[in-house]
């Protein structure tokens, strides 16, 4: 099985589906839980999902004093960044300031990356906040080779009949 950035936005779909959806959740609030929370249930679903998934992957990482960083996921040669906005948090956790780490690791990755971006707030980004990723982040001083990175935005845009909307962004670095 051939495995794409396209094949895991739409299991992503499936999974932010699931976890709105209160039949499966039944008395687990998923849907109010941190990144750090649903980091676990993420890695056992892409794992069955994919056939392997490999959790917490070195990179590089220039601008730190250790010069190593972490991918939360790497699914083929796919780098995959998980961020979660929880209900009633601000725009922040999914703010490019915020994301600014995961976005020099998934140009830094040698093969294709994924933001992972889950926004279960009431009140979801437009097209103008995701836009930003676009303004990437410079590494500094050095010649670092750089590759494009996708960012995939999931969001409630309708409660009552629920539907779930997709902001899909590619980010070509320059």
């Amino acid at each position: 099985m051939s495995i794409s950035i396209k094949s895991i936005r739409e299991a992503f779909v499936l999974l932010f589906e699931a976890i709105h959806d209160r039949d499966f959740r039944k008395t687990i609030p998923l849907h109010k839980w941190s990144e750090k929370e649903l980091l676990p249930l993420v890695r056992t679903f892409l794992l069955g999902r994919f056939g392997h998934c490999f959790p917490e992957t070195s990179v590089r990482l220039p601008h730190c004093t250790s010069t190593q960083g972490r991918v939360d996921f790497l699914i083929g040669n796919i780098a995959v960044e998980f961020a979660v906005r929880r209900p009633g948090d601000q725009k922040a956790p999914l703010s490019t300031r915020v994301n600014r780490d995961e976005m020099i690791k998934l140009m830094l990755h040698d093969g294709p990356g994924l933001l992972v971006l889950f926004d279960f707030s009431r009140y979801p980004f437009d097209e103008e906040d995701i836009e930003r990723f676009r303004n990437y982040p410079s590494l500094g001083k050095g010649n670092y080779r750089k590759s494009p990175f996708n960012v995939a935005y999931y969001y409630k845009s309708q409660a009552h009949p629920r539907e779930i909307e997709v902001i899909k962004k590619r980010i070509h670095i320059k």
